[in-house]
């Protein structure tokens, strides 16, 4: 596993990658409807982040990906259907994130962070909408921010930058 994460427990790392699973469930059914769009959606970014994401997280990721649809099977399979109870629950998991989060080196914490709230984003973006407008729906404009977890913004200083 990538460096940066190696202080953490396997459990600690096992949640930060579950986390793309928790993820894909609650925003795409959000509106009560698992789209397989949305699904598909999920597993091409888990893809696309293996060669374009931070290179401190590469492993991370690969590592994501590789574990991302066997995940999210497992979890519509286990979790409520009703969706009320499913993000309830989901919510609880992933704000489990937050202390995990609060314990790595703050600019890949913010990292971690802006990375599952951009992943939100595409996935709720994938489906719906009329003509590719108004894509988002009341529902997962609810989740699509994360409440849950806790911001985690890094500045780089002038003398960090590469």
């Amino acid at each position: 596993m990538d460096q940066d994460l190696s202080l953490l427990s396997a459990e600690e790392i096992s949640l930060l990658k579950d986390a793309h699973a928790y993820i894909t469930v609650l925003i795409a059914g959000a509106d009560g409807n698992i789209d397989a769009d949305e699904l598909s959606w999920a597993d091409k970014i888990a893809q696309i982040r293996t060669f374009a994401g931070d290179e401190r997280l590469k492993d991370f990721h690969e590592a994501v990906n590789q574990e991302l649809h066997e995940k999210i099977q497992q979890l519509i399979a286990e979790l409520p259907k009703e969706t009320a109870d499913r993000n309830h629950i989901i919510s609880d998991k992933l704000s489990q994130l937050n202390p995990v989060l609060a314990t790595l080196h703050p600019s890949i914490g913010a990292i971690l962070y802006k990375g599952y709230v951009s992943f939100a984003e595409r996935i709720a973006k994938a489906s719906g909408g009329i003509l590719s407008f108004f894509t988002i729906g009341p529902e997962e404009k609810k989740w699509i921010g994360l409440p849950m977890l806790t911001p985690i913004v890094y500045k780089v200083e002038e003398d960090e930058e590469e």
